[in-house]
């Protein structure tokens, strides 16, 4: 019996159909006579991408910069409740039936101010319950990723959900070299790991693209020293 699942977005009155092509084709066409024809969207494919605020030539070589293609608010997908996203540029793992290889190319998208971009994914004309980074893959750009999340959190972000296409284990071996990466690991709150495998598409979860992918709850991981994954449906990461 397949499993149905919509959600409701009370600030634009949208409806979200989670995995359309697992149903049944009577009930995707019941479905779209009702709600009207669907638009398709997913982890790091929103509708609309707003573009990012790039640096001055001057910028881009003295102040901590990252590079970024876009970002955009209200996702219900990328993270628990409601999210600003941002797409970091550059990924060196190309994973087979990826959404965006537009992001792959390390020169992709521009180079932003961290401080001028935590402003705009912090614009107070949307809620949020926390902001999601994704890629690419945001770990290629260690030290700016490292200076975007403490700039959020400056600024009172509650919530930072970081995707990469290596799992937390990897990232923590990485970081012997790039003591960077340790340091994002040790100060937000999800990561959701592991590369995309078209194989398992179907086994994906609310917040990711194939089944083989965790929602790592970092906060109890560092204080239980071992891998614990978050249920998808708690909506953010118990206190303490």
């Amino acid at each position: 019996m397949p499993h149905l699942e919509l959600i409701l977005d009370t600030a634009s009155g949208a409806v979200l159909l989670a995995a359309p092509d697992r149903l049944p084709p009577e009930l995707r066409a019941y479905l779209a006579e009702r709600l009207g024809p669907g638009q398709e969207l997913g982890c790091a494919r929103p509708l609309a991408i707003l573009p990012p605020p790039a640096a001055t030539p001057r910028e881009g070589t003295s102040r901590s910069c990252l590079r970024v293609q876009g970002y955009y608010h209200d996702s219900l997908v990328e993270g628990p409740g409601r999210r600003t996203s941002v797409l970091l540029a550059g990924c060196d793992i190309g994973c087979d039936g990826c959404w965006v290889p537009f992001l792959h190319p390390a020169d992709a998208g521009v180079l932003v101010p961290v401080e001028r971009l935590a402003e705009v994914l912090l614009d107070s004309a949307y809620e949020r319950d926390g902001v999601s980074i994704l890629g690419g893959e945001p770990f290629l750009q260690p030290e700016g990723l490292l200076a975007l999340i403490r700039t959020l959190r400056r600024r009172g972000c509650p919530h930072i959900v970081c995707y990469s296409g290596y799992t937390y284990e990897v990232l923590r071996r990485r970081s012997a070299r790039q003591p960077a990466i340790g340091q994002v690991l040790d100060e937000i709150e999800v990561l959701i790991d592991g590369p995309f495998v078209a194989a398992l598409a179907d086994q994906a979860g609310p917040w990711t693209g194939s089944g083989n992918q965790r929602v790592v709850d970092l906060v109890t991981t560092r204080r239980s020293g071992r891998v614990v994954c978050l249920d998808d449906y708690y909506p953010l990461p118990r206190p303490g």
